[in-house]
């Protein structure tokens, strides 16, 4: 901190010199209740809904990298990268898909409307729900929005595919949510993954700059690497279908996109959630540009499918019946 109280600027942050002392409740790997749980999630996204409208911007407000190969506006570049996802579920008419950390609605609604599917989103934020729900009247979406921790939910009927963008970070035992998601799922059904993952475990260590961005998502951060991510993957059951690497510059341009989208409207968000929480954002954002610019981070589309009965000659080893 500053000697006014205000957050330190990222750069000296990072990169100032010694060594940090953090203590175990600073660490990454934090084990929680489903209610604490909740309650830390909630520090961040309960925050009232037009902060993060203006901040995301676009159509849908997707709080997650974004595309932009084609794109120039917000919503081209948050319905690019939803087209992206979209077709490594392979999204048909009919389909029905489960998203876990659903925001405030903007992409499940977008895929049920361009896509013809079904949707049910998962959040653990009222204010999000409520948003949520409230998208979905405006577009008359086949979506439905549920307040619940993935631990708690359960569906009689089957998903076709179940997808997270950039939320399996917060998950400390990914290897249940992994066994869970493969219980949702029908034979043949797949699930979808897009998370950032450390380049080398050796990077897996608390950071002044780590510590700060942890801290303002309630202490829920669980990131590994690619490798440990596809080890749990395999161990529930999955089939790996593909790893679609995405480049880091989409996301640098998406976060220096939002930084810009708060920076118009400075005066009026430092009235509606508080100058200090404002600056600590525009630091948040800072840092994360400066992270993604670095080589110790990769960001990866991961695609697995819960195997189907195969019936006939068994021509690999564990594909009979």
């Amino acid at each position: 901190m500053s000697q006014k109280g205000e957050p330190e600027h990222p750069t000296k942050l990072a990169r100032r010199r010694g060594p940090a002392v953090f203590r175990p409740d600073q660490e990454i790997y934090q084990s929680y209740s489903v209610a604490e749980d909740k309650q830390r999630t909630n520090v961040h996204y309960e925050l009232p809904t037009e902060f993060f409208y203006t901040l995301t911007g676009g159509e849908w407000n997707v709080y997650s990298g974004n595309s932009w190969n084609r794109a120039t506006t917000d919503t081209e570049s948050q319905e690019e990268k939803l087209d992206l996802l979209a077709e490594q579920m392979r999204l048909r008419p009919g389909m029905r898909i489960l998203d876990v950390g659903c925001g405030w609605g903007g992409p499940l609604v977008y895929l049920s409307k361009t896509y013809g599917v079904e949707g049910v989103g998962l959040t653990l934020s009222p204010l999000q729900k409520q948003a949520a729900d409230e998208r979905v009247a405006k577009y008359g979406a086949n979506v439905t929005i549920v307040e619940s921790h993935w631990k708690d939910y359960d569906d009689p009927r089957p998903f076709d595919a179940v997808y997270t963008d950039e939320v399996i970070v917060h998950f400390h035992d990914l290897d249940d949510y992994f066994a869970k998601v493969y219980g949702l799922l029908r034979p043949g059904g797949l699930m979808l993954n897009k998370e950032l993952h450390f380049a080398h475990k050796r990077y897996a260590r608390m950071t002044r700059a780590m510590s700060f961005i942890n801290e303002l998502y309630g202490s829920t951060g669980n990131y590994r690497t690619l490798a440990e991510e596809l080890t749990l993957v395999g161990d529930a059951g999955f089939d790996l279908r593909r790893v679609q690497p995405v480049s880091l510059l989409q996301y640098v341009r998406t976060i220096d996109d939002w930084a810009a989208n708060i920076r118009r409207d400075k005066e009026h968000l430092e009235v509606l959630i508080g100058r200090d929480t404002f600056r600590r954002f525009q630091v948040y954002l800072e840092l994360c540009h400066h992270i993604l610019k670095g080589t110790r981070m990769t960001l990866e589309i991961v695609v697995a499918q819960k195997p189907e009965a195969v019936s006939g000659p068994v021509l690999v080893a564990g594909s009979g019946t």
